[in-house]
């Protein structure tokens, strides 16, 4: 039985179409749908033990300096380790492919440790961030630690302007805690606490984070800690037993990208919109034939592997252009603003040697005859095109990594 991460799929908790790795069952992994009358919460989304010592697939790493502060499941537990330094540099686990919807009520619990006492300052917490790419941008935090021989328990909100907006902290008294985070999206209240979830049990109340200056972004949790000018060896500061008690969670799925044609302008199209589609059809139906979903990618940065792929448009050549290289994208900024208008991003793809084993290439190829570019995840349609079109079409190579 894989006892290290388990994600449930109860009735109470929405968390849309599971994607194919819930039904793994390689250790340290998800496994998927486990009887929920064995467990004890009922209501569980998520339990993380840490008790397989390796790294599970529902986890990236993410670290500041790794050489002067990393974490390390070990022990059966997440530790974290620092070297003395004179900057502080975080290190912690980041959920990778899962985050929470703040359109729904959720609280989360975890068990934290941290027994050095000294002047130097340190602390291990759990967090939660809008930011997929930084999530030390911008953040709510809550934890335990110690600074100037006083032991805490610390909160802390950093903007995305980099300002801390708040620090507070109240007095700690061994070295054992669990801290409880839970949220009210009808008030958009956080309640941070030591002992237990809600308004009542509340130690901070922090309001208008969420739907307010986060504007309902959907939240990565983070699991980690730093330390300044102070080493912390193993079994000091870890973390362990971490409970995802009630939410609902928003997965990294990646939706349709459409592929439209334009007989009048011998152009392809291609949106990961559904407004800009549905306008396609229903207003510019004489201009644009629809064919249908041309390949998968994501909305947002969900998927810490994926990248933006940028758009821009022509008003010289009547059509769209799409690369996910930013030093292509920065040269038709700075050279041709008078050939492309840039549009920004399109949608999230995978780039060369971040991809997934099932992610597919996206081929690119350019018609100098029609000045137009072309992507296609379609082996056949690339094939033809190469045998039988070498002389209009040039092969580019891959675009990018989508998903058929």
């Amino acid at each position: 039985m894989i006892r290290n991460v388990v994600i449930i799929i109860a009735a109470a908790v929405a968390v849309g179409v599971v994607p194919a790795w819930f039904e793994s069952t390689t250790p340290g992994q998800v496994i998927g749908t486990p009887d929920v009358s064995t467990l004890a919460l009922g209501q569980l989304v998520l339990r993380e033990n840490f008790d397989d010592n390796t790294q599970a697939r529902i986890w990236r790493t993410y670290a500041e300096s790794p050489d002067s502060s990393w974490v390390t499941e070990v022990n059966n537990r997440l530790e974290l380790s620092t070297k003395a330094q004179t900057t502080e540099a975080f290190a912690g686990y980041v959920s990778n492919g899962w985050r929470l919807n703040p359109a729904a009520d959720f609280s989360l619990r975890i068990d934290l440790h941290y027994d050095p006492v000294t002047e130097e300052r340190g602390r291990i917490s759990l967090a939660l961030t809008p930011d997929v790419v930084d999530p030390r941008g911008q953040y709510v935090s809550y934890g335990i630690g110690c600074v100037g021989f006083y032991t805490n328990f610390m909160y802390a909100q950093k903007d995305k302007d980099g300002e801390v907006l708040e620090t507070k902290y109240a007095s700690r008294f061994t070295s054992d805690a669990t801290i409880y985070i839970s949220y009210d999206s009808y008030l958009d209240e956080i309640y941070l606490s030591n002992k237990g979830y809600g308004f009542q049990n509340a130690w901070m109340r922090v309001p208008g984070v969420l739907k307010g200056r986060w504007a309902g972004t959907p939240l990565s949790v983070v699991v980690g800690g730093s330390a300044y000018r102070l080493s912390v060896a193993s079994g000091q500061a870890f973390a362990d037993n971490l409970l995802v008690e009630s939410g609902t969670l928003v997965e990294a799925l990646p939706s349709k990208v459409y592929r439209f044609w334009s007989p009048t302008n011998e152009r392809h199209f291609y949106t990961i919109s559904e407004e800009e589609k549905e306008k396609l059809l229903t207003i510019y139906s004489r201009v644009w034939t629809y064919e249908g979903a041309a390949f998968r990618a994501f909305q947002d940065g969900s998927d810490p592997d994926s990248v933006p792929v940028f758009r821009f448009w022509s008003d010289r050549t009547s059509g769209h252009f799409y690369t996910l290289d930013s030093r292509e994208r920065d040269k038709l900024i700075k050279e041709y603003p008078h050939v492309w208008t840039y549009e920004g991003v399109a949608f999230y793809a995978y780039p060369e040697g971040k991809q997934p084993t099932w992610a597919r290439p996206v081929y690119r190829f350019w018609a100098p005859s029609k000045s137009t570019h072309f992507y296609t995840v379609d082996e056949v349609e690339k094939d033809n095109l190469l045998a039988k079109y070498g002389h209009v079409w040039i092969f580019e190579g891959i675009a990018w990594y989508a998903v058929e």
